[in-house]
Protein backbone atom coordinates (compact mmCIF):
# COMPACT_ATOMS: atom_id res chain seq x y z
CA UNK A 1 0.00 0.00 0.00
CA UNK A 2 1.35 3.43 -0.96
CA UNK A 3 2.22 5.76 1.88
CA UNK A 4 0.17 8.93 2.33
CA UNK A 5 2.09 11.96 1.13
CA UNK A 6 2.86 15.22 2.90
CA UNK A 7 4.20 18.50 1.54
CA UNK A 8 6.30 20.46 4.04
CA UNK A 9 6.90 24.14 3.25
CA UNK A 10 9.69 25.50 5.43
CA UNK A 11 9.59 29.27 5.94
CA UNK A 12 12.43 31.55 6.95
CA UNK A 13 15.58 32.77 5.24
CA UNK A 14 17.99 29.92 5.94
CA UNK A 15 16.15 26.63 6.58
CA UNK A 16 18.20 23.50 7.32
CA UNK A 17 18.76 20.96 4.55
CA UNK A 18 16.98 18.30 6.60
CA UNK A 19 14.50 19.97 8.96
CA UNK A 20 13.47 17.91 11.99
CA UNK A 21 9.81 18.36 11.00
CA UNK A 22 10.45 16.31 7.88
CA UNK A 23 11.90 13.50 9.98
CA UNK A 24 8.87 13.68 12.25
CA UNK A 25 6.45 13.33 9.34
CA UNK A 26 8.41 10.44 7.88
CA UNK A 27 8.56 8.69 11.25
CA UNK A 28 4.77 8.39 11.44
CA UNK A 29 4.42 7.12 7.87
CA UNK A 30 4.18 10.14 5.55
CA UNK A 31 6.16 10.11 2.32
CA UNK A 32 7.34 13.69 2.69
CA UNK A 33 8.65 16.26 0.22
CA UNK A 34 10.18 19.44 1.67
CA UNK A 35 10.20 22.79 -0.10
CA UNK A 36 12.17 25.81 1.18
CA UNK A 37 9.53 28.51 0.71
CA UNK A 38 12.07 31.20 -0.18
CA UNK A 39 12.89 29.25 -3.34
CA UNK A 40 9.31 29.61 -4.56
CA UNK A 41 9.32 33.42 -4.58
CA UNK A 42 11.20 33.87 -7.87
CA UNK A 43 9.31 33.71 -11.18
CA UNK A 44 6.02 32.81 -9.50
CA UNK A 45 7.55 29.52 -8.38
CA UNK A 46 4.93 29.05 -5.68
CA UNK A 47 2.38 28.41 -8.43
CA UNK A 48 4.32 25.31 -9.42
CA UNK A 49 3.22 23.68 -6.16
CA UNK A 50 -0.33 23.41 -7.49
CA UNK A 51 0.08 20.09 -9.40
CA UNK A 52 1.66 18.57 -6.29
CA UNK A 53 -1.14 19.71 -4.00
CA UNK A 54 -3.80 18.63 -6.50
CA UNK A 55 -2.69 15.00 -6.13
CA UNK A 56 -5.25 13.33 -3.80
CA UNK A 57 -2.40 11.24 -2.39
CA UNK A 58 -1.07 14.40 -0.72
CA UNK A 59 -3.01 14.25 2.53
CA UNK A 60 -1.14 16.83 4.60
CA UNK A 61 0.23 20.28 3.76
CA UNK A 62 2.40 21.77 6.51
CA UNK A 63 3.90 25.25 6.84
CA UNK A 64 6.71 25.51 9.38
CA UNK A 65 8.36 28.66 10.71
CA UNK A 66 8.45 31.41 13.30
CA UNK A 67 5.35 33.53 13.75
CA UNK A 68 6.95 36.42 11.83
CA UNK A 69 7.51 34.11 8.85
CA UNK A 70 3.74 33.76 8.33
CA UNK A 71 3.61 37.03 6.40
CA UNK A 72 0.56 38.32 4.52
CA UNK A 73 2.25 37.18 1.29
CA UNK A 74 2.63 33.61 2.59
CA UNK A 75 -0.98 33.46 3.79
CA UNK A 76 -2.22 34.96 0.54
CA UNK A 77 -0.46 32.30 -1.51
CA UNK A 78 -1.77 29.58 0.76
CA UNK A 79 -5.28 30.91 0.06
CA UNK A 80 -4.75 31.25 -3.70
CA UNK A 81 -3.38 27.71 -3.99
CA UNK A 82 -6.36 26.39 -2.03
CA UNK A 83 -8.76 28.22 -4.37
CA UNK A 84 -6.99 26.70 -7.38
CA UNK A 85 -7.34 23.06 -6.27
CA UNK A 86 -9.53 20.88 -8.49
CA UNK A 87 -9.48 17.79 -6.23
CA UNK A 88 -12.73 16.99 -4.37
CA UNK A 89 -11.39 18.16 -1.00
CA UNK A 90 -8.17 19.91 0.03
CA UNK A 91 -5.37 18.26 1.99
CA UNK A 92 -5.28 18.71 5.74
CA UNK A 93 -3.46 22.02 6.20
CA UNK A 94 -1.35 22.86 9.24
CA UNK A 95 0.89 25.63 10.56
CA UNK A 96 3.74 24.63 12.88
CA UNK A 97 5.09 27.59 14.87
CA UNK A 98 8.69 27.32 16.01
CA UNK A 99 8.48 30.19 18.52
CA UNK A 100 6.06 31.77 20.96
CA UNK A 101 4.70 34.43 18.61
CA UNK A 102 1.03 34.94 17.75
CA UNK A 103 -0.85 32.44 15.65
CA UNK A 104 -1.51 33.42 12.03
CA UNK A 105 -4.96 34.85 11.36
CA UNK A 106 -6.62 32.81 8.62
CA UNK A 107 -9.97 33.45 6.91
CA UNK A 108 -12.95 31.34 7.95
CA UNK A 109 -13.53 29.93 4.45
CA UNK A 110 -10.24 27.97 4.64
CA UNK A 111 -11.94 25.70 7.16
CA UNK A 112 -9.99 24.03 9.95
CA UNK A 113 -6.28 24.78 9.63
CA UNK A 114 -4.42 23.04 12.44
CA UNK A 115 -1.91 25.17 14.38
CA UNK A 116 0.85 23.52 16.43
CA UNK A 117 3.61 24.98 18.62
CA UNK A 118 6.80 22.94 18.80
CA UNK A 119 4.66 19.89 19.39
CA UNK A 120 6.74 16.72 19.06
CA UNK A 121 3.51 14.80 18.46
CA UNK A 122 2.25 17.07 15.68
CA UNK A 123 3.01 14.51 12.96
CA UNK A 124 1.12 11.74 14.75
CA UNK A 125 -1.85 14.06 15.24
CA UNK A 126 -1.84 14.89 11.52
CA UNK A 127 -1.68 11.22 10.61
CA UNK A 128 -4.68 10.53 12.84
CA UNK A 129 -6.67 13.47 11.46
CA UNK A 130 -5.87 13.02 7.76
CA UNK A 131 -8.85 10.77 6.98
CA UNK A 132 -11.45 13.16 8.37
CA UNK A 133 -13.45 15.28 5.94
CA UNK A 134 -11.68 18.51 5.02
CA UNK A 135 -14.30 20.09 2.79
CA UNK A 136 -14.25 23.88 2.81
CA UNK A 137 -17.11 25.95 4.27
CA UNK A 138 -19.49 27.55 1.73
CA UNK A 139 -18.50 30.93 0.34
CA UNK A 140 -20.90 33.82 -0.40
CA UNK A 141 -20.36 33.35 -4.14
CA UNK A 142 -18.57 30.98 -6.50
CA UNK A 143 -14.83 31.64 -6.41
CA UNK A 144 -11.89 29.73 -7.86
CA UNK A 145 -8.34 30.54 -8.93
CA UNK A 146 -6.29 29.73 -12.02
CA UNK A 147 -2.53 29.85 -11.47
CA UNK A 148 0.15 29.61 -14.10
CA UNK A 149 3.75 30.93 -13.89
CA UNK A 150 3.47 32.19 -17.49
CA UNK A 151 0.04 33.86 -17.50
CA UNK A 152 -0.15 34.79 -13.82
CA UNK A 153 -3.00 34.50 -11.33
CA UNK A 154 -6.65 34.77 -12.28
CA UNK A 155 -9.74 34.68 -10.10
CA UNK A 156 -12.97 33.16 -11.41
CA UNK A 157 -16.12 34.53 -9.78
CA UNK A 158 -19.80 33.81 -10.28
CA UNK A 159 -23.10 33.73 -8.39
CA UNK A 160 -24.09 30.97 -6.00
CA UNK A 161 -26.07 28.06 -7.41
CA UNK A 162 -29.45 29.15 -8.74
CA UNK A 163 -28.65 32.87 -8.66
CA UNK A 164 -27.90 35.29 -11.50
CA UNK A 165 -26.04 38.56 -11.85
CA UNK A 166 -27.57 40.98 -14.40
CA UNK A 167 -24.21 42.65 -14.85
CA UNK A 168 -21.45 43.00 -12.28
CA UNK A 169 -18.61 44.98 -10.81
CA UNK A 170 -15.72 42.90 -9.49
CA UNK A 171 -12.92 44.31 -7.39
CA UNK A 172 -9.85 43.35 -5.40
CA UNK A 173 -8.40 45.04 -2.33
CA UNK A 174 -4.65 45.38 -2.12
CA UNK A 175 -4.00 44.29 -5.70
CA UNK A 176 -4.50 45.43 -9.28
CA UNK A 177 -6.96 43.98 -11.79
CA UNK A 178 -5.09 44.21 -15.09
CA UNK A 179 -7.47 42.30 -17.38
CA UNK A 180 -10.88 40.65 -17.25
CA UNK A 181 -13.31 38.63 -19.30
CA UNK A 182 -16.41 36.46 -19.20
CA UNK A 183 -16.74 32.82 -20.21
CA UNK A 184 -17.76 29.27 -19.23
CA UNK A 185 -16.74 28.20 -15.75
CA UNK A 186 -13.60 26.18 -15.23
CA UNK A 187 -11.36 27.47 -18.03
CA UNK A 188 -9.91 30.87 -18.87
CA UNK A 189 -11.70 32.35 -21.90
CA UNK A 190 -9.57 32.84 -25.00
CA UNK A 191 -11.90 35.50 -26.30
CA UNK A 192 -15.16 37.09 -25.19
CA UNK A 193 -17.49 39.97 -25.82
CA UNK A 194 -17.89 42.35 -22.92
CA UNK A 195 -21.03 44.46 -22.75
CA UNK A 196 -20.37 48.09 -21.74
CA UNK A 197 -17.06 47.23 -20.02
CA UNK A 198 -15.53 49.57 -17.46
CA UNK A 199 -11.85 49.23 -16.60
CA UNK A 200 -9.59 50.93 -14.12
CA UNK A 201 -12.28 51.61 -11.50
CA UNK A 202 -10.73 52.72 -8.22
CA UNK A 203 -12.20 53.49 -4.85
CA UNK A 204 -11.91 53.16 -1.09
CA UNK A 205 -13.24 50.30 1.01
CA UNK A 206 -12.94 50.96 4.72
CA UNK A 207 -9.68 52.81 4.24
CA UNK A 208 -8.24 50.30 1.78
CA UNK A 209 -7.87 51.06 -1.90
CA UNK A 210 -9.47 48.73 -4.41
CA UNK A 211 -9.11 48.11 -8.12
CA UNK A 212 -12.22 46.99 -10.04
CA UNK A 213 -13.80 46.35 -13.42
CA UNK A 214 -17.40 46.01 -14.58
CA UNK A 215 -19.57 44.79 -17.45
CA UNK A 216 -23.27 44.31 -18.15
CA UNK A 217 -22.88 40.63 -19.16
CA UNK A 218 -25.37 38.36 -17.40
CA UNK A 219 -23.57 35.81 -15.19
CA UNK A 220 -25.34 32.62 -14.08
CA UNK A 221 -24.68 29.03 -13.07
CA UNK A 222 -22.68 28.13 -16.17
CA UNK A 223 -20.41 31.12 -16.65
CA UNK A 224 -18.25 33.48 -14.63
CA UNK A 225 -16.17 36.62 -14.77
CA UNK A 226 -12.40 36.14 -14.84
CA UNK A 227 -10.01 38.67 -13.30
CA UNK A 228 -6.25 38.79 -13.81
CA UNK A 229 -4.80 40.02 -10.54
CA UNK A 230 -1.34 41.49 -10.03
CA UNK A 231 -0.02 41.53 -6.48
CA UNK A 232 -1.46 39.91 -3.37
CA UNK A 233 -5.23 40.38 -3.17
CA UNK A 234 -6.39 40.82 0.41
CA UNK A 235 -10.07 40.46 -0.47
CA UNK A 236 -12.44 40.30 -3.42
CA UNK A 237 -15.93 41.72 -3.79
CA UNK A 238 -18.74 41.48 -6.32
CA UNK A 239 -21.33 44.23 -6.67
CA UNK A 240 -23.98 45.32 -9.17
CA UNK A 241 -22.92 47.18 -12.30
CA UNK A 242 -22.37 50.78 -11.15
CA UNK A 243 -25.13 53.21 -12.01
CA UNK A 244 -24.80 56.88 -11.13
CA UNK A 245 -23.63 56.86 -7.50
CA UNK A 246 -23.01 53.12 -7.56
CA UNK A 247 -19.67 53.53 -5.81
CA UNK A 248 -21.30 55.52 -3.03
CA UNK A 249 -23.47 52.56 -1.95
CA UNK A 250 -20.92 49.86 -2.79
CA UNK A 251 -20.53 48.41 0.70
CA UNK A 252 -24.29 47.95 1.08
CA UNK A 253 -24.78 45.92 -2.10
CA UNK A 254 -21.56 43.92 -2.42
CA UNK A 255 -20.74 40.30 -1.65
CA UNK A 256 -17.34 40.31 0.01
CA UNK A 257 -14.71 37.71 0.92
CA UNK A 258 -11.41 38.13 2.73
CA UNK A 259 -8.77 36.03 0.99
CA UNK A 260 -6.03 36.10 3.60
Amino acid sequence: MALPKALLCVLGEDPPDQPPEEAGLRAVGFATATVPWRQTSAQRGWMQLLPILDDPAVQAWVFCGAAADFTPAVLNRLAMLTLALSRPSPPLTACLLTDGGPEPELPHWLGEVRVFRRDKNFAAKLMAARLKSHSLPPRPFHLAAHLDPLIGQWLEAGPAEGAQWPGFMAGALGAEITAFGVGPRGVLPRKCTLEHPLRGIRGDWGGREFSACAARNVIGDDNACFLRVEGEPEAIFIAPYPEGDGLETLNENAAYLELA
